[in-house]
């Protein structure tokens, strides 16, 4: 009986998925630009610090406006980053929009797609592309 605890106690622990989390970050320009963005993933299911270290890298890079972007506590999965350019009341504006998913890449940019509807002034008919997907 001990035994088969034992065996079940370390199947389970063994097959327990590993934790981990992943954040994007975008540089801006001085104009709320988006210019270059990056992706960081952590073991252990740190978000603040998988956010900060995406940080970290862009300023590294000489960046001195960051902004943290979507994150996620996901271990594995799949993400989506769509880039747009539109028009704000006779500004042209550029931003990347971040998205995650479980399931697969074409969730992942319908996540995107949500934070892209979100941005002020961007309309649909002003069209976005996908500017890199990937599984982590």
């Amino acid at each position: 009986m001990k035994k088969s605890i034992l065996i079940i106690f370390l199947l389970f622990v063994f097959t327990f998925p590993v934790f981990g989390a992943a954040a994007f970050a975008e540089a801006l320009d001085k104009d709320g630009n988006s210019v270059t963005w990056t992706f960081s993933f952590e073991d252990g299911k740190n978000v603040t610090k998988a956010k900060n270290n995406a940080v970290k890298q862009l300023k590294q890079q000489g960046h001195a406006n960051v902004k943290a972007g979507t994150t996620t506590a996901l271990n594995k999965g799949f993400f989506a980053v769509l880039q747009t350019a539109y028009w704000v009341e006779g500004v042209l504006k550029n931003s990347f929009v971040f998205g995650f998913s479980s399931k697969s890449v074409d969730d992942a940019k319908k996540e995107a797609l949500k934070e892209l509807r979100k941005l002020p002034g961007w309309k649909e008919d002003q069209g976005y592309s996908v500017n890199k997907t990937g599984e982590f």
